[in-house]
């Protein structure tokens, strides 16, 4: 029993040294929604050419005053490169806004171009913008109702 448990204690430590955590938010221009992200690196043990890591994230998608989504996702390297990486996200909306749909999925590079896509109601709803621009998540409220502007959602 004590050697079982001295082996789960050191693979609790080894799967914590192997994750990395952080916070992130991206803001989706022109709109006033912003991404929450928390991001966990996950190191491969084997050697990967595509960059030897995936990220996973999940979080919240603030539009203030009109909605939060929760959002779970992954940002991984683009097509052809080994330095771009791109976001995708799946977040559940329970709102009467992007047409009522409740899966929305939002696609996008950093500092780049951004679209979203959103199915399950009576009509598909789309919209898009740019840039996908990080933003410093210390100056945002995790959640408010104050309205400060056009919504993506909308």
């Amino acid at each position: 029993m004590k050697k079982a448990t001295i082996v789960m204690a050191t693979l609790l430590v080894a799967l914590t040294v192997a994750v990395a955590q952080a916070e992130t938010c991206y803001k989706l221009n022109p709109f006033v929604d912003v991404l929450r992200l928390n991001i966990q690196v996950s190191e491969h043990s084997a050697p990967n050419p595509g960059g030897g890591q995936h990220v996973l994230v999940y979080g919240n998608w603030i539009a203030s005053g009109f909605y939060t989504l929760p959002v779970v996702g992954a940002r991984e390297l683009n097509k052809g490169s080994t330095s771009q990486r791109r976001l995708g996200i799946h977040g559940t909306n329970f709102t009467s806004l992007f047409l009522g749909n409740s899966n929305c999925i939002l696609d996008g590079i950093p500092g780049a171009s951004w679209s979203l896509n959103c199915h399950g109601g009576a009509a598909p709803f789309t919209n898009s913008g740019s840039p996908l621009a990080s933003v410093n998540c210390s100056t945002l409220p995790a959640s408010t109702d104050e309205v400060r502007g056009p919504a993506a959602g909308q």
